[in-house]
């Protein structure tokens, strides 16, 4: 089978059994929590982005990887990892609107960051 169709196909079958995951387990709980307890339930993975910085690390993705790829996607899902905590605490202390903490955080990283 032709690589890029079995790159396909193991994608397809990730969605189908995550899927099955999702509402055979975790949409049924969620269903039954309150709404604050479910999104916590759902932003809580994503505090897990740090991850992304191994593409900064020497020798744990291909030197040929390009370094402004690399370095976007790490500290992208480092700021990602950053909201999803931003977002988690404010939800279990019952913040109204974690979307406007998160907002907040940025428009102050827009006025501190240098002009182009």
């Amino acid at each position: 089978m032709d690589i890029q169709a079995l790159f396909g196909l193991s994608i397809v079958m990730s969605f189908v059994a995550f899927g099955l995951v999702m509402k055979l387990y975790i949409w049924p709980r969620l269903r039954a929590l309150e709404r604050n307890d479910a999104l916590v339930a759902l932003v809580l993975p994503h505090t897990f982005r740090f991850v992304g910085l191994a593409f900064l690390v020497p020798g744990v993705v291909s030197p040929s990887l390009p370094q402004a790829f690399a370095a976007s996607a790490a500290y992208g899902d480092l700021v990602a990892a950053i909201l999803a905590i931003a977002s988690t605490i404010a939800l279990w202390r019952h913040v109204i609107v974690p979307l406007l903490l998160i907002t907040h955080g940025l428009i102050f990283w827009l006025l501190v960051r240098p002009k182009r």
